[in-house]
This record gives C-alpha cells, sequence and structure tokens, in this order.
C-alpha cells in the first residue's frame, strides 16, 4: 500500500475521531444533562440541522469501514447543513468537511494503480 494513502487515511480517521468525540460529549451531555432546553422553540430548520449533523457524524462513523459511502454521506449532510445555515462551514466547522474530504481522497488514491515497476 502507498505510504501517502496511508498517512492520508490516518489523517482523516484522527480528524473523524476528534470531531465524533467532542460532538459526542455534547450529545450525552445534552440527553443526560437537566439544562438542555431550548431557548425558543424549534422549528422545522433546526429540526433539519440536527438531522444534518446526526447523519455527517454517521457518514464519519461509516468512513473508517466505507471510505466513499461515508464520505459521501457526511458530505452530502455538510452541504445540506451549509445550505441551511452558510456559517456552519466556517471556522472549526470545516474540520468535519476535510475530514469527509480526506476519506474521499484516500478513496480515490487507493483505487489507483501502484506505480511499482516491473521487477
Amino acid at each position: 500500500m502507498n505510504r501517502t494513502v496511508t498517512t492520508l487515511r490516518w489523517t482523516a480517521r484522527s480528524f473523524s475521531v476528534l470531531i465524533l468525540a467532542f460532538w459526542g460529549f455534547f450529545i450525552v451531555a445534552h440527553l443526560l444533562g437537566d439544562a438542555g432546553r431550548p431557548s425558543r422553540p424549534l422549528v422545522v430548520r433546526d429540526y433539519a440541522l440536527i438531522t444534518a449533523m446526526l447523519a455527517w457524524l454517521a457518514g464519519l462513523a461509516l468512513a473508517w469501514r466505507h471510505e466513499l459511502i461515508g464520505a459521501v454521506t457526511a458530505l452530502a449532510a455538510i452541504a445540506v447543513a451549509a445550505c441551511l445555515k452558510p456559517w456552519a462551514v466556517a471556522g472549526l466547522g470545516v474540520l468535519p468537511l476535510a475530514a469527509a474530504l480526506l476519506f474521499l481522497l484516500t478513496w480515490w488514491l487507493g483505487r489507483m494503480p501502484s506505480r511499482r515497476p516491473a521487477a
């Protein structure tokens, strides 16, 4: 296996673990804590954003095993979130996008034929 592909794969996996741990902590804290009331009534757009967030988190987790399916799922969910709330992919919000793109790049590079000279 190509060293570049391995490095990119583990970089994407490292990003995804950090992202999943960060968001997982807040999701668990929200579900178990008592301060989980919204400041205003939730509307359809809020539920769509939450669903998109859960979908890209699931896509990043899925990309560990199935890089293409996970990356496409995460990228589609990030695109939906960006359409609903454009500033969602600014600042640290770009990290899930970067991880999904790295998984996609890793999948693509992994499919390329090896360029080893014939012995």
